[in-house]
């Protein structure tokens, strides 16, 4: 990924809106058929996310606490990936669901702080 380029501007306010419209709903779950599409939609970002903040890792200047996020995000957001669902339960369901949420906030927070720590040291 070419270190000037700026994927943060790929929509990630979209991914973090879809993550938080969940993380809100305390008492208030979406129905099944919602919730398996949200979680797609999740997992969706969760994907598409994984390899950007992977190549600003790679590329990024500094050894530092942005960067040793976004090692354990990364590394978090694989094994969410992994995880088989395969009988699971609407509680189960949902609980995968938030854990996927919190990755996506988790990846586009450490987007935006990898971006920033670009701020002309390169």
């Amino acid at each position: 990924m070419n270190p000037g380029a700026n994927p943060t501007s790929l929509s990630t306010a979209g991914m973090r809106v879809d993550a938080e419209r969940l993380l809100a709903c305390t008492a208030d779950v979406p129905a099944y058929d919602g919730l398996h599409e949200l979680t797609l939609r999740l997992r969706g970002h969760v994907m598409w996310l994984v390899p950007v903040v992977s190549d600003r890792i790679a590329a990024y200047p500094r050894n530092d606490d942005a960067l040793a996020a976004a090692l354990g995000d990364v590394a978090r957001a694989h094994r969410c990936l992994d995880e088989q669902l395969t009988g699971a339960g609407l509680a189960q369901a949902v609980d995968y669901a938030r854990r996927l949420a919190r990755t996506v906030l988790a990846l586009t927070g450490c987007l935006a702080r990898l971006e920033q720590g670009w701020g002309g040291d390169a």
